[in-house]
């Protein structure tokens, strides 16, 4: 009975898919040359999903013909670890639209073909015994560390992204790409399960369709929105073109006295405020207002904004205790309470009402 269940949801993850590889192939993506690289990683997720469909078109035929097992794990290896650094480059691609590169790509598979040719030897029987056995565990080890490498890229660009993220946004803006950071921690735990498989607990795979199924189902679906959302994430995703332009002490002074000037006027607390409308403001660009906050305030953009807000917040509630807490956020400019609460709690160390009662 569960070998029954085991190849349906097998077959239904195959067919599945299938059908998402061929949606990635044939859905359009809107002519803008920044969306260039989601065209290319549009073509790797196809990839990524059709080597899925192998993985399982294999696992159902080694159920039904009882395929050594040691076959499989190598099989599974090889297009586990194809698929990690295929979805390493496509998540890196969709947070840093500068980051993808063919080139990189290829080097990092490289050693996965050698290794996969290689061990490719042992199906045909052109080695065996103990040559087989290094080959099999020199693949699982390299597996293993690239886990660990790719984990560890992964997550240098996603600290890169999220700090252009609090450089443009203010508020509780939402991430819409937060999918992409969990989809890699899905990843991560998939890749110790297959470590799992591989050396201790074979019956370990027989989960792996179905949760396989939704993972693929609502990574496509984000990928696929990823265009709607585009507009929005852009500033986040996309360093300007002006970054590597150092600004001279002159320029950084100008933007000081501006800065000044713009905290007394108190701008900074109307709602909805992004680093482009603050720089138009103070008659500047983004790029070298994000790098005098970075350099001299030691702040994101994020941080200033809140840091400015709450102590505008604590003046407030001096100046008038009965003060309700939807007054104080539409004054200062948030929208949403619990987003200003957790900024007040992590600016001063304790709650608005607590700051309040300290105050009596």
């Amino acid at each position: 009975m569960i070998i029954q269940l085991y190849l349906f949801f097998a077959i239904g993850a195959f067919w599945t898919a299938f059908a998402l590889s061929m949606l990635f192939l044939f859905t359009t993506t809107p002519k803008t040359p920044q969306l260039e690289n989601y065209k290319s990683a549009k073509k790797m997720m196809a990839l990524a999903y059709l080597l899925f469909c192998i993985v399982s078109l294999y696992e159902i035929i080694t159920r039904l013909q009882g395929i050594n097992t040691t076959t499989f794990k190598t099989s599974l290896l090889i297009i586990s670890t194809f698929q990690l650094y295929l979805f390493m480059h496509v998540n890196i691609s969709l947070i840093d639209l500068k980051s993808q590169s063919i080139k990189k790509m290829i080097y990092h598979l490289i050693p996965v073909t050698v290794l996969s040719l290689l061990n490719l030897g042992s199906y045909i029987k052109y080695w065996e015994g103990s040559f087989a056995k290094i080959l099999y565990y020199s693949l699982l080890i390299f597996y293993a560390i690239s886990v660990i490498c790719t984990v560890f890229i992964f997550f240098k660009h996603h600290g890169y992204y999220k700090k252009r993220f609090d450089n443009y946004f203010t508020e509780n803006c939402p991430d819409h790409l937060r999918w992409v950071y969990i989809t890699n921690i899905l990843i991560l735990l998939a890749s110790i399960a297959v470590i799992l498989f591989c050396l201790f607990f074979a019956d370990i795979i027989l989960l792996f369709p179905l949760l396989i199924i939704p993972f693929y189902i609502l990574y496509a679906i984000h990928f696929l929105n990823y265009t709607n959302i585009f507009d929005c994430m852009e500033p986040a995703v996309k360093d300007e073109a002006e970054k590597n332009t150092k600004p001279s002490s002159i320029t950084f002074s100008q933007i000081e006295k501006s800065i000044n000037e713009w905290e007394r006027s108190k701008l900074f607390m109307k709602p909805d405020l992004t680093i482009a409308i603050v720089a138009m403001q103070i008659s500047t660009n983004r790029t070298y207002l994000s790098n005098y906050l970075n350099t001299f305030k030691q702040k994101t953009f994020n941080e200033w904004i809140n840091g400015l807000r709450i102590e505008e917040a604590k003046k407030m509630i001096a100046a008038n205790k009965n003060i309700t807490l939807d007054d104080l956020c539409e004054k200062i400019g948030y929208s949403d309470k619990s987003y200003f609460s957790k900024c007040f709690k992590k600016y001063t160390g304790m709650t608005a009402k607590l700051w309040k009662s300290m105050l009596d």
